[in-house]
């Protein structure tokens, strides 16, 4: 028996045209939303490395800030990685996202202000956002723009794509780095100073940047 086959009718191929560019846009629709929630950029400049710091660095500071403390836990949290499949923004509610194969600076510092006890914006907050000055002066409000010398422990330092949560200024090789925490590193983990793609370190101050104060909750 002879199988008939149906020809393609105008109609079929415009169909079938409209239901691939649904698909392409559902798909790049889907990326542009990931992309707008991480808010990190994970190529950072090649002049922008990160150091390990030396033990004496490092017993200065811990322990010397909820910030801090908090941000030492969050390092263990296996979510940062960028392998991670489902993040947890706990300033918004404990919302799970899925970033799977993006770095998370922006969810990082946020995550830790969330946890010590810090206000957070109530919307999603991109490294963007967070160097147009003229957005949450409530929650974090500008201490300086390109003034290292104004920042104090517990302060943001953030570039257009970039965050840290500041400790300290420290000297290396006639050079300042900002001492401090961030997601988004570079570097590989090696169970130390660097663990789930967080790293502990020195960050060069190098490009403009913005220092943000962030606003403790009233108990």
């Amino acid at each position: 028996m002879a199988i008939r086959i149906s020809p393609i009718t105008p109609m079929h191929a415009y169909n079938i045209f409209i239901l691939t560019r649904l698909r392409s846009y559902f798909f790049l629709i889907t990326g542009i939303a990931i992309l707008s929630i991480s808010g990190c950029s994970s190529s950072e400049k090649k002049s922008r490395e990160e150091y390990e710091p030396d033990t004496k660095e490092i017993e200065e500071v811990s322990g010397s800030n909820a910030v801090f403390e908090i941000a030492k836990l969050e390092q263990e949290n296996s979510m940062y990685s960028v392998e991670s499949d489902t993040t947890i923004l706990y300033w918004l509610d404990n919302m799970p996202a899925e970033l799977s194969g993006f770095t998370k600076c922006n969810v990082f510092a946020l995550n830790v202000l969330k946890r010590a006890g810090y206000k957070t914006p109530d919307e999603n907050c991109l490294t963007s956002d967070m160097f147009d000055t003229s957005l949450y002066t409530d929650v974090f409000p500008v201490a300086g723009v390109n003034q290292i010398d104004v920042a104090e422990p517990g302060d943001l330092i953030v570039w257009n794509g970039h965050v840290i949560i500041f400790e300290k200024i420290v000297s290396a090789g006639g050079d300042e780095y900002a001492l401090g925490w961030w997601a988004g590193t570079r570097q590989e983990d090696n169970g130390n100073n660097i663990q789930n793609n967080v790293c502990y370190g020195k960050y060069p101050l190098d490009g403009d940047f913005i220092i943000r104060r962030p606003v403790r909750k009233k108990n």
